[in-house]
């Protein structure tokens, strides 16, 4: 099996736990990430590693991607703009998770590599059929709101996947993310619910829920979402499928903080504050339930999510009161 393999957004939470276990099965890693969110803090075991190569590059260089690309069996595509607020602008959500996916697979194309290309759950959207399965309907909401943005950009990335594998032969395989964490998640609203909890509890500080906490998520540790991405990428059978990974364990928000208090065990009041969704989201509607169908990921890739909820929340809050300042 070749085992050559360039990590886009490599310096992110996904992308640096992913080098890791590759390297360790002996892969040769290129990485690129422009580091506008991810941090080269979360590469230092792969930094000396002979194997590794990393490169500070945006996906939209066009020109380097093809070059990097060049020397590469498999991409696996991570690197993506998340955008969560209304304030926020949707301008480069858009471009980069669309120009970008198409550099990405426009590079596999020129030199006849295998992709990866990482979805989210989001593009379920508000999808009432549960769990949600990868050939159920999706049902996104108004354009207006440009929360949609995200979704919608992921969306466009599958489709052009599919494009690239019909029109033009480039193996092509997408796994829809459900939420992951771990110590190397963003602690802002783009890393998910559970690190901002963690933190706020830590530091004994108000846990902010938006609206009354019963919508529900599945969130896993990040070894879940790494050790799917790995079996998609040796498994030819994954080609010209979507597929979800992650961990189907359903939890609303608010149980969620009282996990995290429970086990974190700071002896201090777990101290919520709702704010209502119209104050974050304006006129978004946020999806009351999210669950993923693993039945796929089971039948073609032998996958099952490892660690429950639990012990991801236990293994982050120790790993993060490690590394507190005393």
């Amino acid at each position: 099996m070749k085992k050559r393999v360039l990590i886009t957004g490599v310096a992110g939470m996904i992308g640096s736990h992913l080098a890791e276990e590759l390297l360790k099965k002996d892969y040769t890693v290129t990485g690129i990430d422009d580091l506008s969110f991810g941090s080269l803090d979360n590469l230092i075991s792969c930094l000396g590693h002979i194997n590794f190569k990393f490169y500070r590059v945006t996906i939209l260089d066009t020109d380097t991607l093809k070059i990097l690309g060049k020397d590469t069996d498999t991409i696996i595509h991570l690197a993506a703009v998340k955008k969560i607020s209304e304030k926020d602008i949707s301008l480069p959500t858009l471009l980069v998770n669309t120009k970008g996916t198409e550099n990405v697979l426009e590079t596999a194309k020129m030199w006849g590599c295998k992709v990866v290309f990482a979805s989210t759950s989001d593009v379920y959207g508000m999808s009432p059929e549960l769990p949600l399965n990868e050939d159920g309907d999706l049902l996104l909401g108004p354009s207006l709101i440009r929360r949609w943005s995200y979704a919608v950009s992921k969306l466009y990335g599958e489709q052009l996947s599919f494009a690239y594998l019909h029109d033009h032969k480039v193996p092509v395989v997408v796994i829809r993310y459900f939420g992951g964490f771990s110590p190397r998640s963003s602690f802002a609203w783009s890393g998910g619910h559970v690190p901002i909890f963690i933190r706020a509890i830590l530091q004994d500080k108000e846990v902010v829920i938006h609206g009354d906490g019963h919508q529900t998520r599945s969130m896993g540790f990040v070894s879940n979402l790494v050790n799917g991405t790995v079996l998609a990428l040796e498994n030819d059978k994954a080609i010209g499928e979507i597929i979800n990974i992650g961990n189907d364990e359903e939890l609303s928000v608010l149980d969620t903080a009282k996990l995290i208090h429970r086990i974190a065990n700071t002896k201090h009041d777990l101290k919520l504050k709702f704010v209502p969704l119209s104050e974050v989201f304006g006129k978004y509607k946020d999806i009351q339930r999210r669950i993923p169908d693993l039945t796929k990921a089971k039948r073609i890739l032998g996958y099952e999510p490892k660690v429950k909820l639990e012990d991801a929340v236990r293994l982050t809050i120790l790993e993060v009161q490690k590394n507190q300042p005393a």
